[in-house]
């Protein structure tokens, strides 16, 4: 399927696999908005991708505002939950609050922006949540993470049955390189230099290529229900 006048809402799509993923839709002429909390960063993002894009100033913790800005976008043909946090430490050490934290964001968020989008999305569209390669391939000091990636997991199964033949699926990126800029060269250098040696794919992946998998997702009418794992073999 055509993606091609299409209108896609994306929730954390001025940065990262999110921005990626506005900018290669447009591309297959679709009408993209994006959201996120920042107005600069999405106006900056919108800016740099040019026509075909509009933007929403909205946190996803924020349970009215969500429900509010979906139904002021209108009717859209899909929804990608891309907004998240990152929160990391050892399991004894870690206080609750960051891991509730990064449950409100990355597993209530993504939920209230699915919840939200049930009325105005078309029977024939389609859900992408995030999920994350921490949770069927655990590392030690992310255990928030494997618990919330696994919660998303286990709902988009649920929500492919009982939301149907509106599909949803999720996907799982990898070891995604998304520092560039953000590191100095130093950390950044050891950082992929650390994941090259412990990938098949001898390197980190791109947010570009996991853009693509994203727009896979949306485009196959036939997948529900499935996480792509999107990780270079690891």
């Amino acid at each position: 399927m055509s993606l091609s006048g299409k209108r896609i809402v994306i929730t954390g799509g001025a940065t990262g696999i999110g921005l990626a993923t506005t900018r290669l839709a447009v591309e297959r002429g679709a009408q993209v908005v994006i959201t996120g909390r920042t107005e600069a960063t999405l106006k900056a993002a919108a800016e740099s991708v040019g026509p075909g894009v509009e933007y929403r100033v909205l946190d996803v913790t924020d349970p009215e505002a969500v429900e509010r800005v979906l139904a002021a976008v209108g009717p859209f043909d899909h929804l990608v939950t891309g907004a998240a946090e990152i929160v990391a430490g050892p399991f004894v050490e870690l206080p609750e609050a960051d891991a509730r934290s990064l449950f409100e964001t990355k597993f209530w968020g993504q939920y209230r922006a699915a919840k939200a989008a049930v009325a105005h999305i078309a029977p024939d569209g389609s859900i992408l949540f995030f999920s994350g390669y921490l949770y069927r391939k655990a590392e030690a000091g992310f255990s928030g993470f494997a618990a919330v990636n696994g919660a998303v997991e286990g709902l988009v199964k649920a929500l492919a049955i009982e939301l149907a033949p509106l599909r949803v699926n999720a996907i799982s990126p990898g070891q995604i390189d998304v520092f560039e800029g953000r590191w100095d060269a130093e950390s950044h250098a050891k950082y992929r230099a650390d994941v090259s040696a412990a990938l098949p794919a001898g390197r980190p992946g791109t947010p570009e290529e996991a853009a693509h998998a994203v727009l896979y997702l949306l485009e196959n009418t036939f997948t529900t229900g499935t996480t792509l794992d999107v990780d270079g073999g690891k």
